[in-house]
């Protein structure tokens, strides 16, 4: 079936799945769902956590695992959202998109202002739909972004939030050397790559020299002229692999749908807005870099493996033998993510228009999805049996990246 024909209707199913089951009271959007009662996940979902917590495997102090899991990436979630509603909006020129998209906005406002409980400029993660002290910049860049993409449809007194909001959130990392306690790793050193397009950002939105010369520091200090996470690239020049790399003779390739979408954010706003920079044709290679590491894990039935082996000798792909037989957090499992990997890509045709790959890349994947297809993760034979339930999520970041992928490549003609 060809994409004309196929995806406008599932597109409408889509859309319509999102608002039924993803979109709190607040016009917050869901991290995860459970797969089968399609509502946030009961505490009964999770399996007993037994005598010893672990905090980084949906263990906050003072949340539930439900709380938790239901809100740990509705920044990013939301962001996505509202992306694709605006580019909806370019596309069909629609009210009720651009309706849709003030709310997402209202929603990452909310979020905003439960954040001065800490400090003005502070965006947490609001677990339960309330304050916690917890961050990631992965937040902040998808909110950010979408704002700014928000501002020129925005109203005057919406204009005048944005411009407050944004250099704020931005000011809050300058203000602590881009150092912030992460789960149990206090004041972690964040990585200085991820914040160049923060800094241009704020600038356009204050006009502040503080943010344009901290720009041009972490440029002169090299901070933006790789990608963040080319992994095989740097794997490949370092020559340093790890016991699991030697004992299976192959790199390993780990998240590519989270490292393709935000470097490929990160990237694209260096390029919109520093393009007479004379790093500018490094940035656009770097895009390509990321497009061509990210495919070796897409699946042949549009999913994505997680986690892919490529073997130093050869360059065949194969994958992990699981969790349960490697006896470590390898499981190689596939993952509805690979909508991150697609709306990435779509990214990068903007600036490769002419690549026929990565057109045919995002159709297979965008045509290949139906609700149930938006998983967390697929294959719990993969994973040990007290990790199984991650098998049973669907996943927000995946739904709202699948939406974005297809509005944005309608926008740029790649789906026409």
């Amino acid at each position: 079936m060809k994409m004309n024909e196929f995806i406008p209707g599932r597109t409408r199913e889509i859309e319509k799945f999102i608002e039924d089951r993803f979109v709190d009271e607040n016009g917050t959007l869901y991290s995860l769902i459970d797969k089968k009662t399609r509502l946030p996940a009961a505490e009964s979902f999770f399996p007993d956590a037994g005598p010893e917590k672990e905090i980084m495997d949906f263990f906050v102090d003072g949340y539930t695992r439900s709380e938790f899991v239901s809100y740990e990436n509705c920044g990013m979630c939301t962001g996505a959202y509202m992306q694709s509603l605006l580019y909806r909006h370019r596309v069909l020129n629609d009210p009720e998109s651009l309706k849709m998209a003030r709310r997402c906005f209202g929603a990452l406002r909310r979020i905003y202002e439960m954040g001065k409980q800490l400090e003005v400029g502070f965006f947490p993660k609001i677990y339960g739909n309330r304050f916690s002290c917890q961050t990631s910049t992965d937040q902040v860049l998808y909110s950010i972004v979408a704002m700014d993409h928000f501002y020129e449809f925005a109203s005057c007194a919406e204009r005048d939030e944005i411009d407050q909001m944004i250099p704020q959130m931005v000011g809050f990392w300058v203000r602590r050397n881009y150092k912030y306690t992460y789960f149990n790793l206090k004041d972690m050193q964040w990585p200085l790559v991820r914040f160049p397009s923060f800094l241009l950002l704020a600038y356009k939105h204050s006009g502040d020299s503080l943010f344009q010369k901290e720009y041009e520091r972490l440029q002169s200090e090299g901070f933006t002229s790789e990608p963040q996470y080319a992994q095989l690239k740097a794997k490949k020049e370092d020559n340093q692999p790890s016991e699991y790399e030697k004992k299976h003779n192959a790199w390993l390739i780990e998240n590519m749908a989270d490292c393709m979408t935000m470097d490929t954010m990160n990237l694209d706003c260096l390029l919109s807005l520093d393009s007479g920079n004379p790093l500018a044709g490094k940035w656009k290679n770097s895009m390509l870099l990321m497009w061509d590491e990210a495919k070796i894990t897409l699946a042949s039935n549009g999913k994505y493996y997680v986690q892919i082996l490529v073997d130093m000798d050869t360059g065949e792909l194969r994958r992990p033998e699981g969790y349960g037989k490697a006896g470590s957090g390898i499981h190689g499992a596939e993952s509805g993510w690979s909508t991150m990997v697609a709306r990435g890509a779509v990214t990068v045709a903007k600036y490769y228009p002419g690549n026929l790959e990565i057109k045919k890349a995002v159709v297979k994947v965008l045509s290949s999805f139906s609700p149930d297809d938006f998983t967390y993760y697929d294959e719990p034979e993969r994973f040990s049996p007290r990790y199984r339930f991650k098998t049973q999520f669907l996943s927000g970041d995946s739904i709202t990246n699948w939406l974005w992928a297809y509005w944005q490549g309608r926008h740029q003609g790649l789906l026409n």
